[in-house]
This record gives structure tokens, sequence and C-alpha cells, in this order.
């Protein structure tokens, strides 16, 4: 058993209004009963409820409640003292929001064209400004004050989520909104600013945890379009700092024995967000022997993963495929391929960084940083057996069993395959991911959301692009490697592009073996909107705006 006791991660400080929000939404009497009570069907909905009065005030009106079993009392309560879900965001159409942006403008083909277009003009549904009143009285939302506009994914998602952000802030630069897309990046900048990292999404329910970091790519993509020396030079500090949080052994994080990382998160207790849910998880973990307090830390350290749920993070899956309980999730004992790939691209991403700058001492610290990080996927993350990258399992101590989209997408699209790209994408094609609606999640079909036959737009740009990248760098060395992204970007668009002719919306996620249909499973309805999945749309039209016929697809034994 590899199992570490590591140190548990720990909370960062927070600002007094946050703490006193904090109060009533993150935990406590308050919270607990009422979301016990269910009187909501999403648990998110009494959290997202900005409060009328001061915290300390609606706590005391709760502690004189006669009777607090009783759901009218409640619901009575929750009317006088709360206002409405959403209050705290107003639509707001950005000034850079234009008519025909031109590189959408330049499509070729008419009916793409067209759709690019509508989702284009989806960015005025998805852009929020927060009312005066948050900043003014932060310590009466949960919503964490943000200096610009933001684009929410959409559905129940009414607030800035981190990893979404990065697929939205490219579909919005194609878009020609580059001061939007700027500002959405400066929200993320301020919370490491205000926090230290950057929180899992823009509430302070998410304060125990992160996502997976792609700030430092979000800020490369403004800069391809602004190149702003400038601003590189005020925000380098920033992303330091945040990297500085992935690296700190005693946040949870890093596992100096390995080299590598985890996600761990410093709460618990059940997500506010998703309470009842939780309590009844971790009741049922009680029967398997597990204490509460473990489920609860690894359903929030699941969370941080941005994949939650998958049988990735199951204890039960790991030896028993085709079984999947969620009261045996082990996230925080998990080393994940793509959490590692993520953060070796931020590794070079910053010494980039670092050199242009002129900092050639960092620039060469953060390389070797780099170096060590890829010496050991290489050494603990790869299967020679397999002829690709697994998840290491410190539970058992061994790689996770089955495949899962983020062993190719994240180390093709980190640069991370070197004399192993024969045999990785080779694995690639046999390992039964790749279907007609474009790359599934995991081969196992449990009811999580982030397995089968679930498929989602930011794996499938992350592999087509290191697909894309492995045939520019290796050419001959990775025959058919640009094929294959092509194949691939033409199923997710055909997918795609017959889900809106057939339902008129966007997917959060989608069916990978029945292209034109959203995906299913999870802990909440099936969200439209959305935020990333237009923003990969958006990229691979333009990327295959000189193919005459892109939903045509290239001979089927590229997958074979």
């Amino acid at each position: 058993m590899m199992r570490h006791g590591r140190r548990v991660a720990v909370a960062p400080s927070l600002p007094e209004p946050v703490q006193r929000a904090c109060s009533v939404f993150c935990e406590g009497e308050l919270l607990d009963t009422i979301q016990r009570a269910r009187l909501f069907e999403d648990s998110k909905t009494f959290v997202d409820r900005p409060l009328r009065v001061e915290p300390e005030e609606v706590l005391e009106a709760f502690r004189r409640l006669p009777d607090k079993q009783n759901a009218e009392a409640l619901r009575n309560f929750v009317e006088t003292h709360f206002e409405a879900e959403g209050q705290e965001l107003e639509p707001f159409v950005p000034a850079d929001h234009q008519p025909n942006p031109p590189q959408l403008a330049r499509l070729p083909d008419e009916a793409l064209r067209q759709w690019a277009m509508a989702l284009h003009q989806i960015w005025k549904d998805l852009c929020r400004k927060q009312r005066p009143a948050v900043a003014a009285a932060a310590q009466r939302h949960s919503a964490l004050p943000q200096r610009f506009a933001s684009v929410v994914p959409g559905g129940r998602f009414r607030e800035t989520y981190y990893w979404d952000t990065y697929w939205i802030v490219r579909g919005l630069l194609l878009s020609g909104m580059n001061d939007t897309a700027k500002g959405v990046v400066e929200n993320l900048l301020d919370y490491v600013r205000q926090f230290g990292f950057v929180p899992n999404g823009g509430r302070v329910y998410y304060l125990d945890r992160s996502q997976p970091p792609m700030l430092g790519e979000m800020v490369q993509a403004v800069l391809e379009v602004t190149a702003d020396d400038a601003w590189l030079r005020e925000v380098f500090p920033v992303l330091e700092a945040e990297y500085k949080f992935w690296m700190d052994p005693a946040l949870g994080h890093f596992l100096p024995d390995l080299g590598l990382n985890v996600f761990s998160s410093s709460g618990r207790t059940p997500r506010p967000e998703s309470y009842s849910e939780d309590v009844a998880t971790a009741e049922h973990g009680k029967k398997l022997g597990r204490e509460p307090s473990e489920v609860l830390h690894e359903l929030r350290s699941g969370a941080e993963t941005g994949w939650d749920f998958s049988t990735r993070w199951l204890q039960r899956a790991a030896s028993d495929a085709g079984s999947s309980d969620l009261a045996t999730i082990n996230a925080s004992q998990v080393v994940p391929v793509d959490l590692n790939c993520i953060l070796l691209r931020l590794e070079k991403r910053l010494a980039a960084f670092a050199r242009h700058l002129g900092d050639k001492d960092r620039a060469a610290a953060l390389e070797a940083a780099a170096e060590r990080r890829s010496a050991a996927v290489d050494r603990l993350l790869w299967s020679d057996d397999l002829g690709s990258y697994r998840d290491l399992r410190l539970d058992t101590g061994k790689a996770a069993v089955l495949p899962s989209l983020s062993d190719f997408a994240a180390p093709l699209w980190a640069g991370l395959t070197g004399r192993r790209v024969e045999a990785l994408l080779a694995s690639l094609r046999g390992s039964g991911l790749l279907q007609a609606g474009g790359a599934a999640t995991t081969t196992l079909n449990s009811g999580e959301q982030w397995d089968a036959p679930n498929a989602w737009a930011p794996l499938q740009l992350m592999l087509i692009e290191g697909l894309e990248t492995l045939s520019e760098t290796m050419g001959s060395e990775a025959p058919g490697s640009a094929e294959l992204a092509e194949e691939l970007a033409s199923r997710w668009l055909r997918n795609c592009y017959e889900a809106w002719h057939k339902h008129g919306a966007m997917f959060e996620k989608y069916d990978a073996f029945h292209p034109g249909e959203g995906g299913g499973g999870g802990e909440y309805h099936p969200q439209t909107g959305f935020g990333w999945s237009n923003g990969v749309a958006l990229v691979l039209l333009v990327k295959n705006a000189d193919r005459a016929a892109p939903f045509v697809p290239t001979p089927r034994t590229i997958l074979a």
C-alpha cells in the first residue's frame, strides 16, 4: 500500500466579510437544518440566495426559531431573511460584442458561419455584471466580489468557474471580445491576489478547493492577441503565487517524495451546494466502514478535479470494473495524469514568461522543475504493458485499471510523448474511447457524468490540439496524428451541430456514442448554455475553416 499520510490541506485565511458570509453559507446549524429539510430541489438554490440583513441578525433569528423541524416554518424563515437566487448578477452586453466578428465572418461554409454567429450571440446571454451591492456588502452574499464582468457557463451555474474559463476565453477571443476576455481573466487573478489561489468557483462556499490550474494558459491566450508585455510583467508574480499554492506540501497538493501532485480539499463537511446529496453519500459510507468526514473530504477533493464525478476517483472501480459507488470515493489518493500534465505545461509556460521578461535565473529554475516533473510522470505514471499513461492509485499502489481520456489527451497536450509516441497512439486507437461523436471520457458507463457515454468539450480540444502539436513537432515519427486530429474535430463538430439543430441548444456535455444528443448522469439535470462547449466549437470551426466539408469524416481506418 502506498497511501500517504501527508498533512491535511488547510483552509486559507479569509477576509472578514467572507468569514461572516461563510457563517451562513459554508457551515453551521442554519445551513445544516435548511439543507437537510430539502426545501429546494437543488441544494445550490439556497446557498445562492443573498441575505436581506446582516449574517449575525439571520443567525440570531434562526436561534430564536421555536420549531426548527417544521418545513413550513423553515420556508417562511428563508423567504423572510433571504432574497431570491441570482440577485447578485444582472445581464450585461459588453461594449466589445460586435455583430460580425471577422474571424467568424470569414468562415466559408454558410451553414457553419450561421452556427458560429449564433454561438457568438450566446455570449450576450452568458455575460453577467455584478450589482454594486455585492462589493458594498460582501458579508450578505455567497458571491465573491468581482471587478469585471464575467461569462458564466449557463444553467444552474450562475457564477465564474475556474477551469471552464479557459475555453470560454478562447471563444471570446475568436469573437473579437478581447477586453471581455481579459476582464474575465483579471477576475481570477484577483482571486489569487486575495486568497492565494483560484477557487473552484466564484462563491464563498468554493474556497475550500481549486480546480485544474489553467490560469497561465488563459494569460497566454490573451497575450497572443494583445502582446501586452506590461500586463505580463504585472501578472507574472500572481501566476507564481498560484503555482506556489499548488507546490506547498502543507496545503496537501504536492507530494515531495513522489515529486507529483494530487487534488485535496481543505474541507471535511458536506459541500453547501450539494449538501443533501453529500449527507446521503456519507451515511452510505458509514455502512462501508468509512468515517463520514473522510467521505466528505474526498467528495470535496473530487470536486476539485473538475471531473465531479468519475470512476477514476472511486476505490471500488479500481478493482471491480463495472461497479460504481460514490461512497468509495478516494480522489486525494489518486495521482492524476492530467493534473500533473497541466502543472508540467504551467511550469513550461511560467519559464517562458520569465525568460521573456529577462529573468533568466527564474526561467532556469522553472525549466528544471518541469524536467523533474516530466521524469516523475514517465517513471510513475507510464505503463509499458498498456502503452499509455495511467493514474497512480496510492490506496492500492497500482495503476488505474480502466482507461480514461486523460491518459492520452493531457500528455499529448503537455508535449509529453517522446520515444513513446507510437505506443501511445496505438493505445489510443485501441482504447475504445474514440466513438462516432468524439472521444468518450472513460470506457465505463457508471452513471457518473465524467464516464462513458459522455464526452466533454475541454477534453476534445486538449486531445485534438495535442495531436496537432505532435504532428507539427514529430512529423513522420507520429504517423496519422494530423489525420486523427482532423477526424476527431470533424466528429465533435458534427455532434454539437446536430444537437444544436435538433434541440436548439448547446449542452454542457454530449453523448459520444449518439451524435446529436446531450450527455447525462451526475448530481444535477443536464445543463445548456454552455460556455466551454461554445468556446471549443468556435475554436474548431476556425481551425477547420479551410476545409470544404468539415463534417465529412476522413477514412474510418484512422481510428481502427
